[in-house]
């Protein structure tokens, strides 16, 4: 048995060679190299202009990752054992194949960016106040899937999305003697498109941007017939996102380029009684929430035939805002404002041999909190500074640290690769991948690639 895995380790690692090199990179790449939030469960450092995990928000990179496949695979924080933390929104995977010289055509799985399962917690609230029954429990969208294709032209690659997700959970029940029904259901389900555009402006300059627009719904219906009890009703929510994203990179010299990038995200849900319960006189509470962030940045990129260096300094900000009418009550407007100045994302990939690379990377960000209240009878405002820097992606990032120093390697046979992050703690007790029992892991955060182009 032996024997033969060996054997079939060495026909793949002997195959892989006769395919493209590796394209190494994903987000264990961004991740030890400086990266941080840009949208639910990405990671980006803003500042390195190529790497598959801009697939994630710019769907013209699939033409550059043709003939290519990857899966992120959270393994745990970077100290600690957090299996707890794997699975949905962790771990995902997606592929792309050249259809002929222009043309390219793949998925994306599994990978949810959009607020629906936010949305569908709004709804809860409004149930109460309306009717005081207990708001079912909608299930969570856990299943997203995308379809990506792009078009390549001489210099410029275009590409374009559609995804979709959904759960459910219904029941219906009747009666024949005497005659009665009764129907539930509780459900959530997102659209979402996406278009992007990658373009070469010569002399080692280029420009990228895309835009995506996702429509997010979610309901709560109850019905009987006869009417046998108040605990009836039908409400829903929906919520719709745009996010905006453009980058550049400008060409200085042989080694070093400037890149500046700008973020807008727009988001807003309201939910709402569409049939009013049986028996029921009192409106419930209405609720309009918003959401707009942005960010601005300027860095750079600095490369060598064996040291490759990408960072810089944003300007990062998230509003919320809440419009909460109580019955018989005037509105009451709740604001949360998050901004951040300096936010830094600093990245070094170096190589050790040309099948090993070594990266490491900073991440720090330096935040206030606005807090508001308004109402017809009084105002009320509180100012807090917020010194730590959170990542949230496969159990990386306790809300206590106050910044993210990481490290990762890069190991590339063939047409194969695989990225990883490093903990901290391995450094210090030895690698647990060869010996340990105090459940710390050598690797946090792992992406597998295969480029499979001819």
């Amino acid at each position: 048995m032996k024997r033969l895995i060996v054997v079939a380790l060495l026909i793949a690692i002997l195959g892989s060679n006769l395919f493209a090199q590796a394209k190494p990179g994903g987000i264990a790449r961004q991740l030890a190299m400086g990266g941080s939030n840009a949208g639910l469960g990405i990671v980006l450092n803003p500042f390195i202009m190529d790497d598959p995990a801009q697939m994630f928000q710019n769907p013209a990179y699939q033409a550059m990752y043709r003939d290519y496949g990857f899966t992120n695979i959270s393994g745990g924080g970077l100290t600690g054992l957090t299996t707890n933390s794997n699975g949905y929104g962790s771990q995902n995977a997606a592929i792309a194949f050249g259809l002929n010289d222009t043309w390219a055509a793949g998925a994306i799985l599994s990978y949810d960016p959009s607020a629906v399962n936010l949305v569908s917690g709004l709804i809860a609230p409004i149930v109460q106040s309306g009717t005081g029954r207990t708001p079912q429990a909608i299930p969570p969208v856990a299943n997203v899937w995308e379809a990506v294709t792009s078009y390549r032209l001489s210099s410029m690659d275009l590409g374009f999305g559609v995804m979709y997700g959904w759960s459910n959970v219904d029941a219906k029940a009747s009666n024949a003697n005497p005659a009665a029904s009764a129907s539930t259901e509780a459900s959530a389900n997102m659209w979402g498109f996406r278009g992007g555009v990658n373009a070469d402006l010569g002399s080692g300059s280029s420009f990228n941007g895309s835009v995506a627009l996702r429509l997010d719904h979610a309901a709560d219906k109850k019905s009987s017939s006869p009417i046998v009890n108040q605990n009836t009703g039908e409400y829903s929510a929906s919520g719709s996102e745009l996010q905006v994203n453009v980058r550049a990179r400008f060409n200085v010299s042989s080694k070093f380029g400037f890149v500046p990038y700008a973020t807008l995200v727009s988001a807003s849900a309201d939910p709402k009684e569409d049939v009013r319960p049986n028996g029921i006189l009192t409106l419930p509470t209405s609720l309009k929430l918003s959401a707009l962030a942005y960010a601005v940045g300027a860095g750079g990129e600095f490369k060598t035939s064996t040291f490759y260096f990408a960072g810089g300094i944003s300007w990062q900000s998230v509003r919320v805002k809440s419009e909460i009418t109580p019955q018989n009550v005037p509105t009451i407007t709740n604001t949360a404002t998050y901004s951040a100045i300096p936010v830094i994302n600093l990245g070094g990939e170096w190589s050790f041999t040309d099948w090993l690379v070594g990266r490491a990377g900073v991440y720090r960000s330096i935040g206030n909190v606005n807090l508001k209240s308004e109402s017809p009878a009084s105002t009320t405002e509180t100012n807090s500074s917020v010194p730590n820097s959170s990542v949230v992606v496969g159990g990386i990032g306790p809300a206590n640290w106050d910044g993210m120093v990481t490290m990762g390697l890069g190991f590339k046979f063939g047409g194969w690769a695989l990225d990883a992050t490093v903990s901290d703690e391995a450094l210090r007790r030895g690698l647990g991948l060869i010996g340990s029992n105090d459940n710390i892991n050598t690797f946090g955060y792992l992406t597998a690639s295969f480029n499979f182009a001819d």
